[in-house]
């Protein structure tokens, strides 16, 4: 507009100098007149000099009209140069009732001055402009000043509506009634606005909260549906449901025990979600103050509580299967100090492990089988804690057990009753310490499995010389450290990233394999000082048992490890020496292996999130036509259009920008000016799930076609909103940004490049630490053994005992 203006400005100015040159002209011609005059008669002579005179006058007048004319056009120059605004319109479709028009909208205003604006100028509406609010047509999805720009050039359909503080006055109004219809119908309009944070405000502020919650309390049927589901939704925002009472709290999980319908226990599951991850503790919710403690009151009063979360875990219903495996999930991360071991001895009575096991053989789906993956990986932190608590003769269910396990081997007591069971000392409580209460526990499992075997075996080894026993106790604890080495149990973190069914079936192959170390060592016909070369042999035929495990059933295993022939056994231990080194298999190795383990996963999480800090360009997923005249969202679009996201130095916000090209992107934020709230994110999925549906407002997501886009991860809130999707450029940055969101919320690696990662960096810093010890000829003992006696110093006495300091 400026610019029409300078070039209206100058065109007038042109013609003025033209008029200016014509009276020069004139006034000329005029001065030969008067000169002319003035030589035919003295007469005139006074005239003349009049007319002299007032030629002079005009002259002067005009040279100042010049000179500011010749400032008008170098002003013009000037101003030209400047770069102006680029004011962009866009041509948009906007309904009102019956009434739709095409108008031009700047995009670069505030969604509340284009209201205005369309109110005024388009539909006559004298009514306040804050009364409305825009939404698209289609999907009915709120513009706000974020997403207006982006939806405007989309060619969206717009709609002007009544604005969130009218509908919210309205919903209010129509949850008090006491027509069924007419609250079913509410509810149900309910479920979509509660995702909007500007209708969420509003609705608090007119009481909404409470109409809810009573709503909940006294409905039942579908209106309970989609008022559960409508809490759901305003739980997914960082504000609202911060006051929520316990007797709320028992309501909802009362309704998860005793409702059957599906599309009730669906979202009564996800606010139990939402309320035990929110305790104090939360990296992920922006309320903390809720948790296990306050819904473990709740809990007691619904005895079936767990029992129904795992019954579902067979359901048809395939969200209800996974809500309630996310439940048993988030139980089991956030319980807290207090309730974690009657909960975990619970969760064990109820069998969930062969539940959980059941779906990893079923050919789960791709979110399914993310947190069957984090159940597995929950279960390795349980045994490492397990194994990491002393067994102490103060505690009454450890005393009683290891009385049990006494009085059930049916022996004599006569002389030193522990080592007839197994034990080198009489102290079994010194021990059982490297494997902790998870050796004793699954010692004590073993004799109630099988009773019979139990006694039969000590009697066998009691009646032998003691040269050639194989020590029952001694080999359970062996056992146990062998399984805990192959799961990376002794570490407390995994990095697999598929599925180990065998691993929940623990107790089941301790069992198996300590009596294959039984049949190993008649048929090695071992001596007390064979034991760690019977020890290799089992780890070796162990190792090959558990080969294919995702796929292997129980029976096959229990196969490899007792039915097949020592000779085999033999011949693929001694290839296998060959090509390795027995030095890696002894005890304090595999400890300081554990140790570097957790330093490796500890420098790849800070190079992850390091990735994440310094950004990376990634393709936007848009929609492309294709020749039947539909629309594949899943392709990425042929403008080649680009986005950069980075994380923010405090890692609570992703900023991101849009492209047309790829670009030098400088350091910090100010060139970013979009991004997401990292705490509203509750899970990061990769590829195109089919049980999720996308943002509200966008087309139906189908799996993509390229193949390039099995590269394509989601960051979610919620089960059935994205608040970002990735089609990343290659594999390696598809690794380091999925598992740098995975490590940055403490969930677990999802990519086999980055678990393939942390193993080489243990590996490396294993053989390393080997050789410095090799250079010094330092001899590694495979065991350190307790003394049968424990000697007596200090002047008063006090005993002590000799510990494993590589346990």
């Amino acid at each position: 507009m400026i610019k029409k203006q300078i070039e209206s400005t100058t065109s007038q100015l042109n013609k003025t100098l033209r008029d200016l040159s014509d009276r020069e002209q004139k006034l000329g011609e005029l001065e030969e007149a008067t000169a002319m005059l003035a030589e035919d008669t003295h007469a005139f002579s006074s005239s003349a000099h009049k007319v002299q005179r007032r030629m002079c006058w005009k002259n002067a007048k005009m040279t100042i009209i010049l000179t500011i004319v010749g400032i008008l056009i170098l002003a013009a120059i000037i101003i030209s140069t400047i770069p102006l605004k680029n004011y962009r319109l866009e041509t948009v479709s906007v309904q009102f009732e019956l009434t739709q028009v095409n108008c031009g909208i700047d995009v670069s205003q505030p969604v509340a001055t284009v209201i205005k604006a369309l109110c005024l100028e388009h539909f006559n509406i004298q009514e306040p402009a804050a009364l409305y609010a825009l939404r698209l047509q289609d999907s009915k999805e709120l513009i706000t000043d974020e997403n207006f720009r982006r939806k405007v050039t989309e060619n969206e359909r717009l709609k002007l509506v009544s604005s969130p503080v009218i509908e919210a006055a309205e919903i209010c109004e129509k949850m008090g009634s006491n027509d069924d219809k007419l609250l079913k119908q509410t509810t149900f309009d309910l479920q979509k606005l509660m995702r909007e944070v500007e209708f969420v405000d509003e609705f608090l502020k007119r009481g909404g909260l409470k109409s809810l919650m009573e709503t909940i309390n006294t409905t039942a049927g579908n209106t309970l549906a989609y008022a559960l589901t409508s809490m759901q939704n305003l739980m997914e925002h960082d504000h609202g449901w911060e006051n929520l009472d316990s007797f709320f709290i028992n309501k909802v999980i009362k309704i998860l025990v005793r409702q059957t319908l599906v599309n009730i226990c669906r979202p009564a599951t996800a606010i139990i979600i939402k309320l035990v991850t929110a305790d104090k503790n939360s990296t992920t919710s922006p309320i903390r103050c809720y948790g296990f403690d306050v819904l473990h009151d709740a809990m007691l009063l619904q005895p079936n509580f767990l029992a129904t979360l795992v019954q579902r875990l067979a359901s048809a219903d395939y969200v209800l299967c996974l809500n309630s495996l996310c439940l048993i999930n988030a139980l089991m991360r956030h319980v807290t100090d207090q309730y974690w071991e009657s909960f975990m001895n619970m969760l064990d009575k109820l069998s969930v492990r062969k539940a959980v096991a059941l779906l990893m053989n079923g050919h789960p789906g791709e979110e399914l089988s993310k947190h069957l993956l984090e159940f597995q990986s929950l279960f390795v932190r349980q045994a490492y804690r397990w194994k990491r608590t002393q067994v102490s003769l103060h505690i009454p269910s450890h005393k009683a057990i290891l009385e049990e396990l006494w009085t059930s081997a049916n022996l004599s007591d006569e002389g030193s009753k522990w080592r007839k069971i197994g034990f080198t000392t009489e102290a079994p409580k010194w021990e059982i310490q490297r494997v902790g209460y998870l050796g004793l526990d699954n010692m004590y499992s073993f004799m109630k499995r099988d009773i019979e075997y139990y006694q039969k075996t000590l009697l066998e080894q009691i009646n032998r010389p003691v040269e050639r026993r194989c020590p029952f106790a001694k080999t359970s604890i062996e056992v146990i450290e062998l399984l805990c080495d192959y799961w990376d149990i002794s570490t407390g973190y995994t990095t697999s990233t598929s599925f180990q069914p065998l691993l929940l079936h623990f107790e089941k192959i301790h069992y198996i394999t300590v009596k294959s170390f039984f049949r190993m060592w008649h048929e090695m016909e071992a001596t007390v000082e064979d034991f760690p070369k019977v020890s290799a042999l089992v780890r070796s035929q162990l190792k090959f048992a558990l080969r294919d495990e995702a796929t292997k059933q129980l029976y096959e295993f229990e196969k490899d490890m007792l039915e097949v022939e020592y000779k085999v056994i033999r011949d693929r231990q001694l290839k296998e020496l060959e090509l390795g080194d027995d030095l890696l298999s002894k005890t304090p190795v595999r400890n300081l292996r554990g140790k570097l383990y957790t330093e490796s996963y500890e420098f790849v999480k800070s190079q992850r999130i390091r990735c994440l800090l310094l950004g990376a360009w990634f393709q936007i997923l848009t929609p492309t036509a294709v020749p039947s005249g539909n629309q594949n969202y899943g392709r990425r679009s042929s403008n080649k259009k680009w986005r950069f996201y980075r994380l923010s130095p405090n890692i609570k916000f992703l900023h991101y920008g849009d492209f047309p090209e790829k670009c030098t992107v400088r350091d910090g934020l100010e060139g970013l000016p979009e991004r997401i709230d990292l705490t509203l994110v509750t899970d990061v999925i990769t590829g195109y799930p089919n049980q999720l549906t996308p943002i509200s407002g966008s087309p139906p997501r189908t799996k993509p076609l390229h193949s390039t886009n099995d590269l394509t991860f989601s960051l979610m809130s919620g089960p059935d909103t994205s608040l970002a999707d990735f089609a990343a450029l290659n594999p390696i940055q598809y690794s380091e940004w999925t598992d740098g969101f995975n490590m940055l919320f403490d969930k677990n690696i999802g990519s086999k490049d980055t678990a393939e990662f942390i193993h080489v960096l243990t590996e490396i810093g294993v053989r390393v630490k080997l050789l410095d010890l090799s250079g010094e000829c330092v001899e590694i003992p495979q065991t350190v053994e307790v003394p049968s006696e424990l000697p007596v110093v200090g002047p008063n006495g006090h005993g002590f005992f000799y510990d494993d300091p590589f346990a």
